[in-house]
């Protein structure tokens, strides 16, 4: 017990503003050591400690193990070795949901719905998305068991660095629409280039941005993105401890204020809030479907010394361009969609963007 009231010293100081707070963890171990029926792992008192201790302060904070850390870091990168596939859990394993192309997973010839059972003789059954990723730790031959339609198969496959494109372009006859995925470091120039194609479309009728589900990802990225829309205008504000800045489009409009509808759902997070928020707040755009999820902060990982794991905390607030705060409620669309309607050839956002357009 001794070894964390020392830590938790060290986390926040000896100063009589937090001395309730000691006393109140010094006697919450002494419950658990004079009640608990077993002898409690030191390693998870401190990871609770941790965590409670974050999230009672920052709601978009967490505390993050050793291999958090590390997918945080590869996602934000890109440069860990990736199969090329998006991935959910299954009875029997994991199932494959998407398969990018020119991916490992590609060049493997692995399907969408295909349900991975092992990976290089490991049983994936029951097995946490995490802990599959701690599989893949070096760039060689890996084979992999799989069901298809009820088939038994074996695939061979080799991970390769490979990053996912932020969006995906569909066209619904004149009018474009781009699918978000993780905003990456580079998605600003990806973006680019998919609206000079887009606007080489002579007939042209309008852009649906669609941020439905997106993580968001890069806040760089995100002011870069809402950017390419606004001709030199106000983009995002951040709010630090000390600290009031504003960022501004660089920027010119490419499409030349062609019509745009933006979708977002309680799932649109971070990098995607911010261009939500941006359009909206400059009328680029109409926005579709519900709140968004309300976690547009600048956050940072701090690391603890010694230690590989670490915490990760928002240093500022972020608001919209008209100053309301982005990481609250979220950003109100202009036109609320509560559910989508289950059809497989059916999507009630789409179709109410399409008769905007």
């Amino acid at each position: 017990m001794k070894l964390y009231i020392a830590f938790f010293f060290l986390l926040v100081g000896c100063s009589s503003p937090y001395q309730d707070l000691h006393d109140s963890l010094d006697e919450t171990l002494e419950i658990i050591d004079s009640l608990y029926p077993e002898k409690p792992s030191h390693e998870k008192l401190r990871q609770g400690m941790l965590h409670g201790l974050i999230q009672g302060v920052d709601a978009h904070g967490a505390y993050l193990n050793e291999t958090q850390i590390r997918v945080l870091r590869e996602t934000v990168d890109g440069g860990e070795l990736k199969l090329g596939m998006v991935l959910t859990k299954h009875k029997e394993g994991l199932q494959v949901k998407k398969v990018f192309e020119k991916s490992a997973s590609y060049a493997a010839g692995i399907k969408v719905n295909d349900i991975l059972t092992e990976f290089d003789g490991s049983p994936l059954k029951g097995i946490q998305l995490n802990d599959f990723l701690n599989f893949i730790k070096e760039k060689k031959t890996y084979s992999i068991a799989l069901l298809r339609n009820k088939k038994k198969l074996v695939k061979e496959i080799v991970p390769g660095h490979f990053i996912a494109p932020t969006a995906e372009l569909k066209w619904f006859g004149n009018v474009a629409c781009l699918k978000f995925g993780c905003v990456s470091k580079e998605a600003a120039d990806e973006i680019r280039e998919y609206l000079q194609i887009i606007k080489s479309n002579k007939k042209l009728s309008g852009l649906i941005l669609d941020l439905r589900d997106c993580p968001g990802g890069s806040f760089e990225a995100g002011i870069g993105i809402a950017s390419q829309f606004l001709d030199g205008h106000v983009v995002v504000e951040m709010q630090k401890k000390d600290d009031f800045s504003k960022f501004c489009s660089a920027s010119f409009d490419i499409l030349n204020k062609q019509p745009m509808v933006v979708l977002q759902n309680k799932n649109t997070c971070s990098a995607a809030e911010i261009i939500a928020a941006a359009l909206k707040a400059h009328k680029r755009a109409t926005l579709i479907g519900e709140n968004t999820a309300g976690g547009a902060t600048a956050k940072e990982v701090v690391y603890f010394p010694n230690r590989k794991d670490g915490l990760i905390i928002s240093i500022a607030f972020l608001n919209d361009p008209l100053g309301k705060r982005i990481g609250h409620e979220g950003v109100e669309p202009d036109m609320r969609i509560e559910e989508i309607v289950a059809s497989k050839n059916k999507d009630l956002y789409i179709e109410k963007a399409l008769s905007i357009l």
